[in-house]
């Protein structure tokens, strides 16, 4: 007979094993593992230029990412919509715009106190890759984007956010209604993209892009990326849009270089169709019109950033010069000879916490506007509060 104190020990010696065999047991049943991640990014500034001070909204987000992970897959979506807090009618920040139409532009959301960014649906499959189906960074931007760093300025000679929309219909900033394939193997990483647009062009695939990067060395890194949209051939046919020959063809590619407290990058970028802008056509019956003007143009990008503890330097450029050889068929030139984005970015950053960051950042222009104005030069002073939260729970069947 095993007395009182004989039974507490024994199962005090037997309760490490009846806890490894409850941990067996849990382990043996299928878990699925769901996570919840908000986060939002709120930035506004003080925009000094045309000798006026203008508060601005400077694309503002919230946005959340719902994942569910069973047996190594993982299966995800996600939204995110920008808040205009501020409302200005100006905003220098290109990626801000949420219009996504291209020749047809639709600005409706614009103004809007919310308007969407980002919607998807994706699953990973770990080393097979990861598929992403809805309006969703592009594999364009995956290249133009190590350029596009700057707190307000930049992305304007990549032909990324074209004719003044987000890139969406043509697939080269947040792409619209694109299913795309991403995936990497040792030094090489790689992604495809896929365009499903409507159903009133008389084509299947409205859009179509492949990239390429590949790790030279520790520090640096190489990219290029094709795009093409395609247009409905009456549309390109029909002679409405001023300067169209074609389908929109995208080119870019990109040197990174990051080691210890220094980051680089440099971008070239060539696109045919692609683009568009206001011109100006003098009828003397029927007075001034503004007609939309497509064209070709080759761009250059410089990108550069040193951090020193809570203190980061930013320097760098964009340069954007069109084929402006273009005639109506009665033979006006619709968009001004020296017309040609060109400008200086100059900036500094402070975090005084990892949550938030006051910027300054100015852009000194010297580039001619489509009707022939002189750029803008503009001097920002603002500050950036974002915040994040993960959730996670792990669901046995």
């Amino acid at each position: 007979m095993i007395g009182k104190s004989g039974r507490l020990l024994l199962s005090f010696l037997l309760l490490p094993a009846s806890q490894l065999i409850a941990q067996s047991i849990d382990e043996s049943k299928d878990s699925t593992e769901l996570q919840l991640k908000l986060y939002g990014s709120f930035r506004g500034h003080f925009a000094a230029y045309n000798k006026e001070v203008e508060i601005q909204e400077n694309a503002s987000r919230l946005g959340f990412e719902i994942s569910a992970t069973r047996n190594g897959i993982r299966y995800f979506t996600g939204l995110e919509m920008q808040v205009n807090m501020f409302r200005s009618a100006t905003s220098f920040n290109l990626s801000a715009s949420t219009t996504g139409g291209y020749l047809q532009a639709d600005r409706n959301q614009d103004r809007q106190a919310l308007s969407s960014r980002l919607g998807y649906l994706g699953v990973d499959l770990g080393k097979w890759g990861a598929v992403v189906l809805g309006k969703q960074r592009s594999i364009y931007y995956d290249i133009t984007g190590y350029t596009d760093r700057f707190n307000v300025f930049g992305g304007g000679a990549s032909a990324t956010y074209t004719a003044g929309t987000d890139g969406g219909y043509t697939g080269t900033g947040r792409a619209d209604q694109a299913l795309t394939y991403r995936n990497s193997t040792g030094r090489f990483s790689y992604g495809a993209q896929f365009q499903f647009l409507n159903s009133n062009n008389n084509r299947w695939l409205d859009g179509l892009a492949v990239n390429l990067q590949v790790q030279l060395s520790e520090q640096f890194k190489l990219g290029m990326v094709v795009n093409q949209s395609y247009l409905n051939p009456s549309l390109i046919r029909s002679g409405e849009f001023i300067g169209l020959k074609g389908n929109p063809w995208y080119y870019a590619a990109v040197v990174n270089y990051r080691a210890g407290n220094w980051e680089i990058a440099g971008l070239f970028s060539r696109q045919q169709n692609g683009d568009a802008v206001n011109g100006r056509i003098i009828d003397p019956v029927n007075g001034i019109s503004n007609p939309l003007v497509v064209f070709e143009a080759v761009g250059g990008e410089l990108y550069f950033n040193y951090h020193w503890k809570k203190v980061s330097v930013l320097l760098g450029g964009n340069y954007y010069q069109p084929d402006t050889d273009i005639v109506t068929s009665s033979g006006e030139r619709p968009i001004n000879a020296a017309f040609k984005r060109r400008y200086i970015i100059a900036g500094a950053e402070y975090r005084p916490f990892r949550l938030l960051k006051l910027y300054s950042e100015a852009r000194i222009a010297n580039g001619t506007t489509s009707l022939g104005s002189r750029e803008t030069s503009v001097f920002t002073i603002g500050l950036r509060l974002d915040a994040e939260g993960v959730f996670s729970k792990k669901l046995y069947d």
